[in-house]
């Protein structure tokens, strides 16, 4: 059985989390930023490279080319679709009209990569595998993706004549990743082909950079056995040298079974051959670095599970605690009110039985009453009917996960799978009972099975 040290690789949603990378950062295994970031903000997030992935922190960077974007999709009524909408927003033009339009970032990204993704714009309809049947035309696009992640950051600098000089010791990725689309249900052989000749050709045409894939596909895949044997099959004979899943709609508390074993089966069967990581994973994840997994990614916190199509105008919910002993978040009214029945009547009484980092010690410096903290609620506005989380709130929450998940990384480094079963089995005898949380903890069963 293959094994492998765990890696979380942060991914940056926007620069208002900053804050969360630079206090850490450096205890993290690199960084993601999403091409649409890199093109609405390229010179901040180049600084921003400099800065995390430079000599003073020195963590990898990824740049995640995000050409799925371009697309087919599946929309909310599950009808597939074509029309680019979703890389769309109302704008407002010269004389106050508005109109409907595609996002900046991606009209830039589109001009930066070229051929298909321009022209999928200019048509107003989604790229499909027709446009790449030219092979050289295919080469091309390509060689123009893998040299986007390689050098889009670094031009920053070389285009800027006070910061040329530093140019040629910009940091440049560890990989670049193919050109990947959404693996759409009613076409799934076509874009499944797509994807994996575009794989292919992008590691025969790369030589500065190992090329990895990106698997992106509806979670329903993991229980297509044909699909499951061809990954197995071809992808190492595309010539990556990893893979990264990104299985959409699957959440690991609420997968079953059969889904969290496919899984699992699909890291034991290509980690012999190539690395693997879940694009957007959590503790599950994780763990099957027993496995053979080489790591995940997610954002501050959230992106643990990520469906392609966004949810858009839903409001953000409310960033709950971060619960160690069962990789889950709960609300802090939840967490409260199992307090007397664990015997928790102290701060040091919490240390020893939830969580002892540094935010929650901070936190309940002046008392256990602090705990209430977490979940600080006010009106964000004088208008607003509802109350919203505080920010300050927020922010707690996100970097005590944040701690939480370097810890957990950290000991998953030393233990064996009977003691990831173990803890597993013990957080269900000590929060099982509890009646706020145990309706909400079924996963744990499932994933001691699945890990067995």
């Amino acid at each position: 059985m293959a094994t492998a040290e765990p890696k979380v690789i942060l991914r940056m949603g926007s620069h208002a989390e900053k804050d969360y990378f630079e206090k850490t950062m450096r205890f993290f295994d690199g960084i993601i930023f999403g091409a649409n970031l890199v093109e609405s903000t390229p010179g901040a997030t180049a600084s921003l490279m400099v800065r995390f992935c430079g000599k003073k922190i020195s963590v990898p960077y990824y740049v995640d080319p995000m050409t799925y974007a371009f697309g087919a999709y599946v929309d909310d009524a599950g009808k597939t679709r074509t029309d680019l909408d979703w890389i769309k927003s109302e704008q407002k033009r010269k004389g106050g009209a508005t109109v409907r339009d595609f996002k900046r970032s991606y009209v830039a990204l589109a001009k930066q990569c070229g051929y298909p993704f321009q022209d999928a714009l200019s048509r107003n309809k989604a790229v499909s595998w027709d446009d790449f049947a030219d092979r050289k035309t295919t080469e091309k696009c390509c060689a123009a993706i893998a040299d986007y992640q390689y050098s889009r950051l670094a031009n920053e600098f070389s285009s800027d004549p006070e910061l040329q000089s530093f140019a040629d010791k910009i940091p440049r990725p560890p990989i670049a990743f193919a050109p990947y689309f959404y693996i759409e249900p009613s076409k799934a052989k076509d874009w499944t082909d797509l994807v994996l000749r575009l794989a292919k050709v992008t590691a025969s045409v790369e030589t500065r950079l190992p090329i990895h894939a990106v698997i992106c596909a509806d979670e329903s895949f993991l229980g297509n056995s044909a699909f499951i044997d061809r990954l197995v099959r071809e992808v190492p004979a595309t010539g990556v040298k990893g893979v990264w899943f990104w299985f959409s709609r699957l959440l690991e508390d609420q997968a079953g079974i059969e889904r969290l074993t496919a899984l699992r089966s699909l890291v034991e069967a290509l980690s012999d051959k190539v690395q693997v990581y879940n694009m957007h994973g959590g503790f599950f994840s994780l763990a099957l670095c027993k496995v053979g997994m080489s790591g995940i990614s997610h954002g501050v916190g959230y992106g643990e599970q990520k469906d392609v199509m966004p949810l858009i105008g839903q409001a953000m919910p409310a960033v709950r605690y971060y619960l160690p002993d069962v990789y889950k978040r709960f609300s802090v009214a939840q967490i409260q009110y199992c307090f007397d029945c664990l015997g928790i009547k102290s701060t040091a009484d919490f240390f020893k039985k939830i969580c002892d980092c540094v935010i929650c010690k901070g936190v309940l410096a002046d008392g256990l009453g602090q705990f209430k903290s977490f979940g600080d609620m006010h009106y964000s506005r004088e208008d607003s009917k509802r109350l919203a989380q505080t920010p300050a709130a927020a922010k707690r929450c996100r970097f005590h996960f944040l701690l939480s998940r370097i810890r957990e990384r950290n000991n998953l480094k030393t233990v064996s799978v009977g003691d990831i079963r173990a803890d597993i089995q013990g957080a269900k005898t000590k929060w099982g009972s509890q009646p706020p949380l145990k309706s909400d903890l079924d996963y744990l069963p499932r994933w001691h099975k699945a890990l067995e």
